[in-house]
């Protein structure tokens, strides 16, 4: 059962065989095909045979140098500035303009009349020639001289009052176009299909078609009297909602897999659209193909269903210009010759008489094929703002990514970082920030007094408690005394170990940072260790608790006057507690005496 629905609403309509799309009618552009326009010659190119013409505010149409009557240059047959009536012939795409013609053609349902000659031309579809002489008679008595007629296939078996009706129709148009034309000064549109039904009938109705389905009452009525004009019979006619006509013939689920690039076939394989500037190519897989007993017979199978498919897909799609076709291998020649037959076949009711080439030794197939108009895709899609239509997204950030080296700490991936431009873009704008009358006044701040979690003075530890400073630290006046002591021995000499104003204390120039020792100095002699213990005797200590050998160790070395031996008395480390009650000063062994004969020399 083949089906015509049309929506007027939508501008859209679609030829169904057994709920399977054969061809779409779509208008959706400002410049349609049969759109006829006063123009302006623009520019005159000689170097591409080629006229630039003004249609309208900011939109040129393209007229070819054969499209033009005439021998000769360019500047010899049109000047610029001139005007001319055009019709346009092809759709504009992409970033071309709308091709244009000087010939026009106004169709009708039996007739299509043109300027282009003044001849009569029939239809070779009408093969009997008593029915061509008959159309030829009775055009005869109304064609007018300067136009030229061409009879087309519907007009066999009518009546002469029928044709004489359709002819009378378009010849008003003519006669209103020219008249627009010699009134209007400049450029513009002089005639538009403005009746989406009406031209939807016209062109795609005849005795195939089984039923009709519209959208609306409206609708309805309108076309129970074009066709009953035109056949006087009646017509399965069927509407639905206006708003529901497309959904309900399942037209919108056609029209959503013409557009997508995979097309599923039958046996289970599938195929792969995909549109460039430059040409199209249709890659053919096997998939889930698994009926057949060997490869030879899938490969065969598939690619006689990708041929039948490939054929409705570039008229549904209205793909023009160079297509490609890769289908899989195949070894044997028969195979090879059955699958362009069937491919030939399938594409034989394209109108646009597409052009099939070779199929080479690496089973590609190139077709040609006349571009009528925009693409499917073309006249639904829009080219995606962010990938500019490559359906790939480039990052292309020279920022390395956030790491850590070792034991360090990690950064905070979720501290956001204002060092690359594109993220500033993230701060928070000023004007989200909460008012400063919103913000909490400092008066509303808990007070000082009544912060409760300290302690209170009493419940401190008495400072009486703690060790008394005088235990803990060795009376200043000692340490002077020693100092004065060592000034003595030395004569002075503030570099043998004096203490000047520019020079700490031993006390402190003696210690590190954690108060311990910072030279140990030489272990203890072996004179000073008790053999029988293992132990290092003890030195003798007076009441004040110092050493002897620290009080003689000056004396001596003012007696030897050896740099060496004073070196190593102001090594003396002395280890103290400043957290203990008593400090111990464990000192090395003293240095031993000279003998008389060592003193004497």
């Amino acid at each position: 059962m083949r089906q015509l629905v049309i929506s007027e609403q939508d501008n859209i309509a679609a030829l169904l065989d057994n709920g399977k799309a054969i061809d779409f009618i779509i208008q959706k552009n400002d410049f349609s095909v049969g759109d006829v326009y006063a123009v302006t010659v623009e520019n005159i190119m000689q170097s591409i045979n080629a006229v630039f013409v003004k249609l309208q505010d900011g939109q040129m149409g393209f007229l070819h140098a054969n499209d033009i009557p005439g021998r000769g240059l360019l500047y010899d047959r049109l000047s610029p500035g001139q005007r001319l009536l055009v019709q346009i012939v092809k759709e504009p795409t992409g970033n071309k303009g709308p091709r244009v013609n000087l010939a026009i053609s106004i169709p009708g349902r039996y007739y299509v009349l043109t300027s282009e000659n003044k001849g009569i031309a029939i239809s070779r579809r009408i093969s009997e020639n008593s029915e061509r002489d008959r159309l030829r008679s009775i055009t005869n008595l109304m064609k007018p001289e300067e136009l030229g007629v061409v009879i087309r296939t519907e007009a066999a078996g009518h009546s002469q009052e029928e044709l004489e009706e359709d002819f009378l129709t378009i010849w008003e148009k003519w006669k209103n176009i020219v008249d627009k034309y010699d009134r209007l000064d400049g450029y513009g549109a002089i005639y538009k299909e403005s009746d989406f039904l009406y031209t939807t009938l016209r062109d795609h109705y005849n005795t195939s078609v089984d039923e009709i389905v519209v959208g609306g009452m409206q609708a309805k009525y309108k076309c129970q009297e074009h066709l009953k004009s035109w056949t006087g019979r009646e017509v399965n006619l069927t509407h639905h909602d206006v708003d529901q006509v497309l959904i309900k013939t399942d037209v919108v689920k056609e029209l959503r897999n013409c557009l997508s690039n995979r097309v599923n076939l039958p046996s289970g394989g599938y195929l792969v659209i995909q549109g460039m500037e430059a040409l199209t190519a249709i890659d053919i897989n096997s998939g889930k193909f698994t009926s057949s007993n060997t490869l030879r017979e899938t490969v065969r199978r598939t690619n006689m269903e990708a041929a039948v498919e490939i054929a409705r897909q570039m008229r549904l799609r209205n793909i023009g210009g160079m297509i490609i076709i890769d289908f899989i291998d195949m070894s044997e020649r028969a195979d090879r010759i059955t699958v362009m037959e069937v491919l030939e076949t399938a594409l034989r009711p394209d109108k646009a008489k597409p052009q099939v080439g070779q199929l080479s030794d690496l089973c590609l197939v190139e077709i040609t094929r006349k571009r009528s108009g925009q693409a499917l895709a073309e006249t639904f899609g829009t080219a995606c703002q962010h990938c500019s239509g490559t359906g790939v997204l480039f990052n292309l950030k020279t920022d390395e990514a956030p790491h850590s080296h070792g034991n360090r700490r990690p950064r905070n991936t979720n501290q956001r970082s204002y060092n690359n431009r594109n993220d500033r873009n993230d701060r928070p704008d000023r004007n989200d920030r909460p008012e400063r009358n919103d913000r909490p006044e400092r008066n509303d701040r808990p007070e000082r007094n009544d912060r409760n979690d300290r302690p209170e003075r009493s419940d401190r530890p008495d400072r009486n408690d703690r060790p008394d400073r005088n235990d803990r630290i060795v009376d200043r006046s000692e340490q002077s005394d020693r100092g004065d002591q060592a000034d003595s021995s030395t004569g002075g000499d503030r570099r043998s170990g004096g203490r000047n104003n520019n020079q700490k204390s031993g006390r402190y120039n003696n210690r590190d940072s954690r108060g311990g020792p910072r030279n140990r100095g030489p272990r203890p002699s072996a004179d000073n260790k008790d053999t029988s213990t293992g132990t290092t005797k003890s030195e003798p200590v007076d009441d004040k608790g110092k050493s002897a050998a620290v009080k003689e160790a000056p004396k001596e070395a003012k007696e030897t006057k050896n740099p060496a031996v004073i070196s190593s008395s102001n090594d003396r480390s002395k280890t103290k507690s400043f957290g203990a009650t008593h400090i111990v000063e464990n000192t090395t062994s003293a240095m031993p005496k000279p003998s008389g004969d060592e003193a004497k020399a």
